[in-house]
């Protein structure tokens, strides 16, 4: 009899230490999520900055509805290597879609010297003024960057991401590095890249690969595809589940180098609805071809070739298909279509082109 109560009470003790200490897991638990999640409901209230740009759309879009989405992404040529006190200018000009239906994202980049209606700066009243599209950020930050990018391609941006120079290397460094592949043997800035070798970049090198333009066969156009090869590593790395060991630094950069449109509900949305789209990646490019103007070089991309990539887009974002009228367009590009003409026969725009 005495046995059976000594051998109750020790089961009693044994369900108590047990009970305590699935208590204790899930408290330790609790605080841990309840931590986690104040401190990026802090930093993306630290990082929003809402944007008053021009509305392109004709009714509201919203994440939680799970509608197709337009974003740009910034890269701004301030935050390290003595500019810390600049403005800068928009060095990387990336626009994408997001179509959760297709679970597809779109990627498109512009070239940062196109020449482009700087929307919003006019040097005298009524006087529409045309620049690099990088200059529209000198001019008006990322308002007037946004708003210029719209005109540009005629698309509604809804949301924005603008990251500097020492932000692109500290979120790279907080994630532990990225992993690419460079497409060309090269050095710059004493940094050097090997053909078709695979390896892990840190902030240094990863700034280093995205930025050299001069000495790639492909000039601008090659620029453009290793930033987009930086940019996707930087999300793969970001949504695995390692980087949450890295949170809190990851956070800290995120707060000192990051400005964005997004809200904390905006950014769990999209985490949850868009997802999937976010892993298939398409990719284009605008082409184009020099013109100099008073001996300044600038990048021109015809109107046609604005006006396939803006309907491209469009389609991608369930939006009605634009012709060329209701394309912005400059003294340059009507001069441009000036020297071509209709074929009836053939139902194309055959193209002679100007010499500047």
């Amino acid at each position: 009899m005495e046995q059976n109560r000594v051998v109750r009470n020790k089961k009693k003790r044994r369900n108590r230490r047990i009970l305590f200490l699935i208590i204790g897991i899930f408290l330790i638990g609790y605080t841990v999520f309840w931590k986690v999640y104040n401190d990026i409901y802090q930093t993306s209230n630290n990082i929003f900055n809402n944007l008053d740009t021009n509305d392109k759309r004709e009714s509201s879009v919203f994440i939680e509805a799970t509608q197709p989405i337009s974003f740009a992404f910034l890269g701004v040529d301030n935050g390290a290597y003595g500019r810390q006190e600049e403005v800068g200018r928009s060095d990387a000009i990336l626009i994408g879609t997001v179509n959760p239906k297709t679970r597809t994202t779109t990627l498109v980049s512009i070239p940062r010297d196109s020449y482009a209606l700087m929307a919003g700066y006019e040097p005298y009243e009524g006087m529409q003024y045309y620049d690099k599209l990088t200059h529209a950020y000198a001019f008006g930050e990322a308002e007037m960057a946004i708003n210029s990018i719209q005109e540009f391609v005629n698309i509604p941006i809804d949301y924005y991401v603008e990251v500097n120079m020492q932000g692109l290397m500290d979120i790279v460094d907080a994630l532990g590095g990225i992993e690419v592949k460079s497409p060309l043997t090269f050095e710059y800035e004493r940094n050097y890249f090997v053909k078709n070798e695979k390896r892990v970049l840190n902030g240094t090198e990863a700034l280093a690969f995205a930025r050299m333009r001069k000495t790639d066969p492909e000039g601008d156009f090659g620029r453009q595809k290793r930033e987009k090869l930086v940019i996707k590593a930087i999300l793969d790395k970001a949504l695995s589940l390692g980087s949450l060991m890295n949170y809190e630094s990851l956070l800290k950069t995120l707060e000192n180098n990051v400005r964005t449109n997004l809200t904390f509900k905006d950014m769990a949305d999209m985490y949850t609805a868009y997802g999937k789209s976010l892993e298939n990646f398409k990719q284009d490019s605008l082409a184009g071809e020099e013109l100099w103007l008073d001996e300044i070089y600038y990048y021109y991309v015809q109107p046609e070739e604005r006006l396939d990539i803006s309907n491209r887009l469009r389609q991608e974002l369930e939006l009605s298909a634009v012709i060329l009228d209701n394309m912005e367009l400059s003294d340059v590009d009507y001069n441009y279509l000036d020297y071509t003409y209709y074929n009836d026969e053939d139902s194309y725009y055959e193209e002679e082109y100007s010499e500047y």
